[in-house]
């Protein structure tokens, strides 16, 4: 990094009652947001993603400096995301020292599954293609979202450089990751109706997410969200990432129950996960507690290296 140079001399005017404040010089409070990166192109058009950068980073930087990367899928039932929402709370993982990218992909009501796995997946490889552009260290990469975007976070984690969910963009770079968070992601569709919900979710059989995700009726045809499901791909002869999931124990969209079919299935297969129960939190309401968000920072930095 470029040692900064004082272009005009320091000012040494002192007034009564001035106060005077020491300059950070590693400037690490402040985050870099870089907009509408593309990448990658569909036949619905160009795909982009949120680019958040620490301190004194910017893309093409004179840096030695590799930082860790931090892929986040935003939440919106598999349909159009509102990728700017979670930026306010992303700039707190960034402030630590981590690349962010907030990753938009195709909407269910454009393309069926697999399609917003392809193209979350098509993003890690971009961004590892894009390394050293970005200041990032493409060793060092977890994913993380929050609802229909957690359930995203676990299939990336479970499925991690399998061939048919792979397409042929930047196809020599990989797209396993080293460390997964889940928030309160869906896991096993077949069973999300075998806990209370609330109905308003069912009342338009037209509008129930996951029948839209899979083209059909799961809870007649349980059988055509089998691929979609991260709970199928977790066996005790694969190695997967270290897994964090946390779940709202009110929570009236995902119930709490499918993070535990998840948990118990990991812990069974010998896998690595921490699990949180958020007492009293609904579907992300009253969730994203400064506590949480630490638990998470701690785990990145022992899974990342941080």
């Amino acid at each position: 990094m470029k040692r900064f140079k004082k272009v005009v001399p320091a000012d040494n005017t002192r007034l009564p009652g001035m106060h005077t404040l020491m300059a950070d010089l590693s400037d690490r409070a402040r985050v870099n947001y870089i907009r509408d990166v593309e990448y990658v192109q569909r036949e619905s058009g160009p795909l982009c993603l949120q680019l958040l950068m620490p301190y004194n980073l910017f893309p093409e930087s004179e840096s030695p400096r590799r930082l860790p990367l931090v892929v986040y899928v935003q939440g919106a039932a598999w349909g159009e995301q509102e990728v700017y929402f979670g930026l306010p709370q992303l700039a707190q993982i960034a402030r630590l020292g981590y690349v962010v990218a907030s990753v938009k992909h195709r909407a269910s009501t454009v393309a069926k599954f697999p399609a917003f796995l392809q193209d979350v997946k098509s993003a890690i490889r971009f961004l590892r293609a894009n390394a050293e552009k970005y200041c990032i260290d493409p060793d060092e990469v977890a994913i993380w979202g929050d609802s229909s975007g957690g359930h995203a976070a676990l299939m990336v984690g479970v499925t991690g450089d399998m061939p048919e969910f792979k397409t042929e963009d930047y196809q020599e770079f990989s797209d396993a990751v080293s460390a997964v968070v889940d928030f309160y992601g869906p896991t096993d569709a077949a069973q999300i109706n075998n806990k209370p919900r609330n109905p308003v979710f069912l009342k338009d059989k037209s509008k129930i997410p996951e029948d839209i995700l899979f083209g059909g009726c799961v809870a007649e045809h349980p059988e055509i969200a089998q691929p979609g499901n991260p709970i199928q791909y977790v066996t005790a002869d694969k190695k997967l990432p270290p897994m964090f999931i946390a779940h709202g124990d009110s929570d009236a969209m995902v119930p709490f129950n499918q993070s535990v079919l998840m948990v118990e299935k990991l812990q069974a297969c010998d896998q690595m996960v921490e699990f949180y129960k958020v007492c009293g939190a609904d579907h992300g309401v009253f969730f994203w507690t400064e506590e949480l968000i630490g638990k998470v920072a701690q785990f990145l930095q022992a899974t990342l290296g941080r």
